[in-house]
């Protein structure tokens, strides 16, 4: 076992830390960035991704206060909310254990490691990656639960929390420019330090002549997936008027990096981020956000063309370059890569009849997008619960802004919830399964903050009646006697 640059920084961090829980979630927000890089690597051939490090950390910390009898207020809602979730974990560390044994040797799967030499499918067999991906999706599912729970203390600064995601978007950004230096002008990067995991092999992509740029992770897609959650984020908070971190900018600079990437989901997401976000604006009423999200649209459509406008005079060739990326990107649904994605998530669907509905264990089939991923690997009971899941924190959301309209956490609620939209959106095209960190601490500070939101009213609620009604018993006494 040996510590990685990056682990130089972090493990102190987390170590000086370790009994702040707010310090601790945001260095999972900084340090979640760098997904191909390593904290530690053990055995010289596993590298311990930098949130877990943060991440486990937190879990410890809550497991302790639990220990010694901290309780939190709203865990009742946060666990009802999150049964779905904890159903979903359960049965994935049950299937691993019984389905691959059972239905060993008669389907035939896509694994999570191919044969270099000789890639394809192989017969269903119980293998590591069962055992790895069910412990990455306990410790997700832990630490979202723990998350929940934390935030639904009424002291919890939320604009920190929201200020530090938004500077984790300024990093990446500055990190995907520095990379497009590099392969432009030779400008030196920071490879060593950014891509320290053994367990990732990182290569140079290119579409024809137009480098394709994904910063501080594993590869353009994984880069377009985090900007499509900062993009949906930076949108909505727009559209709220929120100024702090100028998220106008950032989103600005999250779209510039989003097509610099050249992956067909951001640029879909980018499409759609522009329709949709504007007509569910709309649906408001609220002509002040309309007017906002207007002028930043209009801002960043002059924007672009005054900075393209000059580069393209000067170099005419990257018409030729931009041209490509819109043509690869149009003619996707023609490609081989598509055509064997595709394939993935068909074969995939034909094992959920094949086992009866029950999957062939988690972890055990690598396909294409989330849905197949999902009902492959968890059956038809883990996507009922992702379902359930989803409607659980969309009836919770709406009982808490009915309560809680002025709540300082609703800018924090509102922009996780937009970035979470993103994310889900993007994994639904091109993700086998979530496995961001980042992603479940949001989702966790939803439905902590959530829970807040839709229990701090009740109280007052009650007061409010019990006053009117004393009030009104009072009255009637004062006007007898």
């Amino acid at each position: 076992m040996h510590i990685t640059l990056l682990g130089l920084v972090l493990v102190p961090l987390t170590l000086a830390w370790s009994l702040n829980p707010l310090r601790l979630m945001q260095l999972i927000l900084l340090f979640g960035i760098f997904e191909a890089a390593a904290a530690l690597v053990l055995g010289g051939s596993f590298g311990l991704q930098p949130p877990l490090v943060p991440g486990l950390a937190f879990v410890a910390y809550i497991i302790v206060q639990y220990a010694l009898g901290m309780r939190y207020p709203g865990e009742g809602l946060v666990f009802r909310t999150m049964l779905p979730l904890l159903g979903l974990c359960f049965y994935a560390v049950l299937s691993i254990y019984i389905l691959p044994d059972s239905f060993a040797g008669s389907i035939m799967v896509w694994p999570q490691r191919t044969d270099i030499l000789a890639p394809g499918f192989v017969p269903l067999q119980f293998t590591f990656g069962n055992v790895t991906q069910t412990l990455y999706l306990v410790v997700d599912v832990a630490f979202a639960l723990f998350a929940a729970l934390f935030t639904t203390r009424k002291s919890v600064p939320y604009d920190r929390i929201l200020d530090t995601y938004l500077a984790s978007g300024y990093v990446v950004a500055i990190l995907v420019f520095w990379q497009l230096a590099n392969r432009v002008a030779h400008i030196p990067f920071p490879d060593v330090f950014l891509y320290s995991n053994p367990s990732w092999v990182i290569v140079r992509q290119n579409l024809g002549s137009v480098p394709r740029l994904q910063g501080p992770f594993t590869e353009p897609a994984a880069l377009a997936f985090y900007l499509c959650g900062m993009m949906f984020c930076c949108l909505w908070l727009v559209v709220r008027g929120r100024r702090r971190l100028r998220p106008d900018l950032l989103l600005g600079l999250s779209i510039v990096c989003i097509l610099l990437s050249t992956s067909t989901t951001g640029i879909l997401a980018v499409v759609v981020a522009m329709v949709a976000v504007p007509l569910l604006a709309a649906r408001r009423n609220d002509r002040r956000a309309l007017a906002r999200l207007g002028k930043i649209l209009g801002l960043l459509a002059v924007g672009a063309v005054l900075v393209t406008g000059p580069i393209l005079v000067l170099k005419p060739d990257l018409v030729d370059a931009a041209s490509m990326v819109v043509e690869s990107t149009l003619s996707k649904g023609d490609s081989q890569s598509y055509e064997e994605r595709s394939g993935l998530d068909v074969a995939a669907l034909g094992t959920v009849a094949d086992t009866y509905g029950l999957g062939v264990g988690w972890g055990s089939f690598r396909c294409s997008s989330l849905v197949p991923g999902i009902l492959a690997n968890g059956g038809v009971f883990g996507a009922l619960m992702v379902a359930w899941l989803l409607a659980n924190v969309l009836l919770l959301g709406r009982r808490a802004r009915a309560k809680a309209p002025r709540h300082p956490g609703r800018d924090l609620v509102a922009g996780f919830s937009a970035s979470l939209c993103g994310q889900f959106g993007a994994a639904l095209l091109s993700a086998p399964t979530i496995s961001s960190m980042i992603f479940y601490l949001q989702l966790g500070c939803v439905i902590g903050v959530s829970a807040q939101m839709a229990g701090k009213a009740l109280p007052q609620t009650r007061s409010v009646l019990l006053a009117m009604s004393t009030g009104k018993v009072l009255g009637s006494r004062s006007g007898a006697d």
